[in-house]
């Protein structure tokens, strides 16, 4: 579901980073791009962390995919960011924000993508969440599904236009 994330997490990127400048004059659009992709690095998190020695378990088990998709870990992500970005010149509240909407637009892919899908409230509760429109199967070139890559360069697209708008006003 990368590429499917990259469409999503940019039509999403755009619209809010217009907007955002609009009442700000700052747009990270960025930031919310490459925070669309860290629940995922959970998919490469137990082998790197295996190969330093190190077993980490969540649940009682090694990482696994979906352990990192949840609020616990949105927030510890979107406050490390505010740290890290801030001596680039970028302020705590929008590194936040940005980081918080990229990391919260991958989840909420995942659950329209899915279900159940991942307990995204944890640590509120494990219950898993997911509204399961779409019958994910990677059927181009094992990569994307058709029906869920049609939809985001559909949304790419509108939301290039509603950037546009919204910059020229």
């Amino acid at each position: 579901m990368l590429s499917e994330h990259l469409l999503y997490s940019l039509a999403i990127a755009l619209v809010f980073g217009a907007v955002y400048r609009r009442l700000t004059g700052r747009d990270y659009w960025w930031i919310i791009v490459a925070s669309a992709f860290i629940p995922d690095i959970d998919l490469i998190a137990d082998a790197a962390l295996r190969r330093l020695g190190i077993t980490v378990l969540v649940f009682g088990a090694p990482i696994d995919h979906g352990h990192f998709h949840n609020i616990l870990v949105m927030l510890l992500y979107t406050v490390a960011m505010a740290f890290l970005l801030h001596p680039l010149g970028i302020r705590l509240m929008d590194s936040f924000i940005f980081a918080l909407v990229g990391f919260a637009a991958h989840m909420f892919e995942d659950a329209v993508v899915a279900n159940p899908a991942y307990p995204f409230f944890y640590p509120l509760t494990i219950h898993r969440n997911g509204l399961g429109f779409f019958s994910y199967h990677a059927d181009i070139f094992s990569i994307a599904d058709r029906e869920v890559l049609i939809l985001g360069i559909v949304f790419l697209m509108i939301s290039l236009a509603l950037r546009r708008k919204l910059m020229q006003e």
